[in-house]
């Protein structure tokens, strides 16, 4: 019976001490949602780039932002350029705070680098830690993160010479583009040769030339009708002048394929010589003058009283010579 007892006796006391001890406690649920995020895959040497660290955290979180400056933060081999830091609400019952890194780094000759792990305090604003004096910071690591990394280096074994065929040059391969581009040198060929040929075989408009008989009723219908414009009136006189002017450039055009209605009385006195005119180089000349004088000057109403019997004396002379 004495072993029965004292079997009794221990399991007792072992249920006697497992009601005296405390409950264990469950784990805490993390507080706290952190997320990483690279805006490249990979980068090139000396390349910058964006690391963002996200964390979702209750309302009661406060994270310590003001130990999140470049000369504090050691992410080596990256160097830290700037860190932004953003703070806001996401959604109804929780807050978020975001920390944005510039990073550039100078290793080479690995695939892949490593951003290291690093530790984000923050307090926890619970009711308890309201009615003590302080309260201690808490930390939560953020997760390594691994990005890819470029290079322009090959390895002595890579020969891309020694794995690629050559491309072999047949006959009939060269033959084709060598045949087209012929064939497009003959078609430049030919229509250069047929512009050439149509502008030096190009008809030339045949000029009749005014018969005597019509020059001189010509001449004898224009002394007709400039002897019936008077000479009173200043709008008369401008009249006679520019109708003496017009008619005897129309009729040197005519008659003798000058082009004076572009030219001056010098230039035209030049083409009559030239055509051995000389008779009529004079008294055009004159004339001409004469009537630009009146038509284009200040004193041209007083000269046109003035040269009307002169004028009309050269325009006979002028009609004497043209009709032989």
């Amino acid at each position: 019976m004495k072993p029965l007892a004292s079997i009794s006796l221990l399991l007792l006391a072992l249920l006697t001490l497992g009601a005296a001890a405390p409950a264990a406690q469950k784990p805490k649920e993390a507080k706290i949602a952190l997320s990483t995020q690279l805006d490249r895959t990979a980068i090139w040497v000396g390349d910058t780039f964006h690391y963002t660290v996200k964390a979702v955290h209750d309302p009661a979180i406060e994270i310590v932002v003001d130990n999140l400056k470049k000369e504090n933060v050691n992410l080596a081999p990256f160097v830290v350029r700037e860190i932004a830091v953003r703070q806001g609400s996401f959604g109804a019952n929780k807050n978020v705070t975001e920390v944005k890194f510039q990073l550039t780094t100078y290793e080479s000759g690995q695939a892949e680098l490593k951003i290291p792990s690093f530790p984000l305090y923050y307090f926890a604003r619970t009711a308890a830690a309201r009615t003590s004096t302080e309260s201690a910071a808490e930390s939560v690591a953020v997760p390594m993160t691994k990005i890819g990394l470029r290079s322009t280096l090959t390895a002595d074994t890579l020969r891309p010479r020694d794995i690629r065929d050559i491309w072999q040059v047949t006959r009939q391969r060269w033959l084709i583009p060598l045949a087209l581009g012929l064939a497009g040198l003959i078609w430049l060929a030919l229509q250069l040769g047929r512009r050439l040929w149509a502008s030096t075989h190009k008809e030339k408009p045949l000029i009749r030339r005014l018969s005597r008989r019509a020059r001189q009723r010509m001449m004898r219908d224009f002394l007709r009708r400039a002897q019936t414009i008077g000479t009173d009136s200043p709008s008369e006189q401008q009249r006679y002048y520019a109708e003496v002017s017009q008619f005897v450039r129309g009729y040197l055009s005519d008659s003798l394929e000058i082009d004076a209605a572009g030219l001056t009385a010098q230039e035209i006195e030049s083409a009559l010589r030239e055509q051995g005119q000389n008779g009529l180089s004079a008294p055009v000349k004159s004339i001409l003058e004469r009537c630009e004088q009146v038509l284009y000057s200040s004193q041209g109403l007083e000269l046109a009283q003035r040269w009307r019997a002169e004028v009309e004396g050269e325009l006979g002379k002028f009609a004497d010579l043209a009709r032989h």
